[in-house]
This record gives C-alpha cells, sequence and structure tokens, in this order.
C-alpha cells in the first residue's frame, strides 16, 4: 500500500514538472513574440521618422529651390542678351554706374552695381533721339568712355545744347537743341521727337534727363551703345508732347529751371 502510495505521488510530482516545463515554453514562446512585435514596432515608427524627416528635408530643399528661382525671375535679366558690362574691381571701386544706350529702341539705361559689384541693376531709364539714317550715332565693341561735360556747348550744326557730357569725339549726351545760347529757344519740333532717331549722331535727352545725366555719371564712366529690339529691363518711359500753338513752346517742359513758364500755374 505504501508502495502504491509513493508511485503514485511520484507520478503526479512527473506530471506536474512536465506541466511547468509547458507552461514555462509557452511563456518564453509568447514573450519571445511580444518581444519580435515590439521590435517590429519600434522598428517601424523609426522607418516612418526617418521617412518623415527625409521627405520634410526634400519639402525644404525644394522649398529653397523654388525660393531662389523666384527671386531670380524678378531680376530683370532681359537686357543680359543685349549688353554686358565686362569690368573690373579697379572699375568697379571708382565708378557708380555704367551706362547703356539701345539705339534702336532710342532709351538709355543706367546701371547701378549688384552685391557683387557687377553693373546688373537698373536703377533709370530715359528716352532719348539716337543718330538718325545716314548719321548714326556710332558704337564699339569695348565701349567708350566719358570725359568732358559743358553745362551749355554749341553744336556743330550751329545750334547750342545743355547739360553736354562727352561719350567719344563729337558724340554727346545732350538736351535738345536750342537756336541760340537761350533756355527760351528750343527747337520743339526736334523735341516732340525725342524717343525716335532725330540727331546728328549724339544722344539727345529731355532737359531733366540730361541734367540728371550731366549731374551723376562721373569722368570716365563706360557707356555701351548698341542695338536690341528689346528697350531695356526698365521699358521705355513716356515722353510728354509740346503743343506748338502754346506760348511757351520754346522752354523744354521739363527743364527744371525755375524761370521755366510750364512750371508756373
Amino acid at each position: 500500500m505504501a508502495k502504491y502510495t509513493r508511485n503514485t505521488n511520484s507520478r503526479k510530482y512527473t506530471k506536474h514538472q512536465e506541466m511547468m516545463k509547458r507552461r514555462r515554453a509557452t511563456t518564453i514562446i509568447v514573450l519571445a513574440i511580444f518581444v519580435l512585435i515590439l521590435a517590429l514596432i519600434i522598428k517601424g515608427c523609426t522607418s516612418s521618422t526617418a521617412k518623415k524627416k527625409a521627405a520634410a528635408e526634400e519639402a525644404s530643399r525644394k522649398a529653397s529651390s523654388a525660393e531662389t528661382t523666384t527671386e531670380a525671375s524678378t531680376e530683370p535679366v532681359t537686357y543680359e542678351q543685349d549688353i554686358a558690362f565686362d569690368t573690373d574691381a579697379a572699375y568697379a571701386s571708382k565708378h557708380k554706374y555704367c551706362v547703356g544706350v539701345n539705339r534702336q529702341e532710342n532709351v538709355v539705361t543706367v546701371y547701378g552695381k549688384d552685391s557683387e559689384g557687377n553693373y546688373t541693376v537698373a536703377v533709370k531709364a530715359f528716352t532719348c533721339s539716337c543718330g538718325k539714317p545716314g548719321s548714326e550715332t556710332p558704337t564699339d565693341p569695348y565701349g567708350f568712355f566719358t570725359s568732358d561735360k559743358y553745362e551749355w556747348l554749341k553744336m556743330v550744326d550751329g545750334t547750342y545744347a545743355q547739360y553736354t557730357l562727352r561719350i567719344t569725339d563729337q558724340i554727346w549726351f545732350h538736351s535738345v537743341p536750342y537756336t541760340a545760347k537761350d533756355k527760351g529757344a528750343l527747337e520743339y519740333d526736334e523735341f516732340n521727337k525725342l524717343g525716335t532717331s532725330a540727331s546728328l549722331g549724339c544722344v539727345r535727352l529731355a532737359a531733366a534727363d540730361a541734367k540728371w545725366i550731366y549731374d551723376n555719371i562721373e569722368w570716365k564712366t563706360w557707356v555701351f551703345i548698341y542695338d536690341s529690339e528689346t528697350p531695356g529691363p526698365l521699358g521705355k518711359p513716356e515722353t510728354v508732347k509740346i503743343d506748338t500753338n502754346n506760348k511757351n513752346k520754346g522752354w523744354d517742359p521739363t527743364d527744371p529751371d525755375k524761370a521755366n513758364p510750364w512750371a508756373k500755374k
């Protein structure tokens, strides 16, 4: 009887051990599955974060590129096909401007320096009259450099001009001609030709524009004369016309002189 009892207890103990082993094995498997699932979740989250970060960086890069393109497109670029000032640091250190004269469109454009010292910034545009057929304003692939200036100058045809600045030889920036050295003796028919080719080779301007050139363009400023269907980055400004029946027709309407009757009310 006692032997039977010991054998029964032994079998129960053995079964209990086997059951505990199965539970431990099951627990280990469950834990392993849990750890695997957790690892997969963490990996997925990490991958998702990395993808989001990469996507954000790509979006930022594209945005930056788009912004640069937008900035570039707002800068005047059309003139680059027609005119380029190949200056050096020595010139840039001494000169504020370069000047482009589009004789085909009769437009003068003044260029200032950008942040790198290149003359790419259009700051002023004036409608002018370059040389008419047979008396064309000269060109030179290397450009010209301004020199002398006179408030009044007698021209080759016997007329007078205000605010003159020599471009080369007998070619000048100047006002529309006067029949005498008198602000009231303007050749008003010639004034009304501004914007067309009408001079004997010089670059004619309204008095106010000629004075700006006279006051602001320095000695040995580079002037490049060229032909293009594109007026320039600032376009071609409109000009006033003189009513030839008006008693003030002998005065340039733009002349800043205090005695100008056009300015009087």
